[in-house]
């Protein structure tokens, strides 16, 4: 009997998107706030920027993580008034979902199944943000 479902071979050309290089495929340029930045104000920097993800740095520029627009909200949703007084250090969740630049789309996938997150941010080797993948970029590349 001849099986339904195989299991992918790992050379097979249909999942060349995987072995791509992150950096071919990441949205550029990467919109950054700093750390200190309050919600407010990182939520007019996403509305004016048409994203919905930003990359958090510290004070030399380094990614110390990723402010969703689901953050925001949810700040927003427990303090209507309060994003004035809220920092974007105070709700980010400093286990953010980065790769670096040299990594792959299937590595960049992983850590968004396994962080369950719709973006990563991708830095350079000196943790710089370089980039976002998203979830967006990802149909796209499968949808050819």
């Amino acid at each position: 009997m001849k099986a339904l479902f195989s299991a992918p071979v790992r050379d097979d050309p249909a999942l060349q998107w995987a072995r791509r290089s992150i950096s071919q495929v990441m949205s550029r340029p990467v919109i950054s706030v700093g750390i200190d930045v309050s919600l407010d104000q990182a939520m007019a920097t996403m509305l004016h920027a048409g994203v919905r993800h930003l990359a958090v740095v510290d004070p030399a520029g380094r990614c110390v993580g990723m402010l969703a627009a689901r953050s925001v909200a949810a700040s927003w949703s427990a303090d209507p008034a309060g994003l004035a007084a809220v920092t974007t250090g105070a709700v980010l969740d400093h286990d953010s979902a980065t790769v670096c630049a040299d990594a792959r789309v299937r590595d960049a996938a992983r850590v968004m199944r396994d962080r369950h997150t719709d973006a990563v941010v991708v830095t350079d080797a000196d943790g710089t943000p370089v980039g976002v993948f998203t979830s967006s970029d990802l149909v796209s590349l499968l949808a050819g």
